[in-house]
């Protein structure tokens, strides 16, 4: 008799669940940041990562010449130097949109990358913290404080995934 897949069964949350705390510097986690080297398909082209895509989304349908330097920096020193000097140029509703944008370009790497898609269904029920002192939006910033929002935004793709596994 066949097991379903892990995703699939369904055990009793654990409310006790520690926290995962990631970054790029946790190694067995650091898939889960939008800054790890896993390209990422939309329409029709690459994104060297989800942070290419995420900043490519500030430019998209607005100036695509921009968003076309964003997704041809090499890394993510020249990503985030080319982002600093292009920010007057973003589009007018950003602020509004961005929380989507990152949840959709998450959920396009989770499901490109399928070990990474286990990676993160393996977290279980446990709340995500991007362990960021530096950054206060995406992460936790320097007093453990910060929005999380990169954490936030993990759990909501983990649990559409683990929905979408359920149909």
């Amino acid at each position: 008799m066949r097991r379903a897949p892990f995703w699939r069964q369904r055990a009793a949350p654990e409310p006790s669940a520690a926290p995962i705390r990631f970054s790029l510097a946790t190694p067995e986690y650091a898939g889960l940041t939008h800054l790890s080297p896993h390209r990422v398909l939309y329409g029709e082209k690459l994104y060297p990562s989800a942070a290419h895509l995420l900043e490519a989304h500030k430019y998209l349908g607005v100036r695509e010449d921009l968003a076309e330097r964003v997704r041809g920096a090499r890394d993510l020193p020249e990503l985030n130097g080319l982002a600093a000097g292009l920010q007057h140029h973003a589009r007018r509703d950003w602020e509004h949109v961005i929380l989507d944008k990152m949840e959709d370009v998450l959920y396009r790497k989770f499901m490109q990358h399928p070990d990474l898609r286990d990676l993160l269904l393996n977290t279980g029920v446990a709340d995500l913290v991007y362990a960021e002192a530096a950054d206060s939006f995406w992460g936790e910033g320097p007093l453990g404080q910060g929005a999380n929002e990169l954490g936030r935004a993990l759990v909501r793709v983990r649990e559409r995934l683990r929905h979408e596994g359920e149909e």
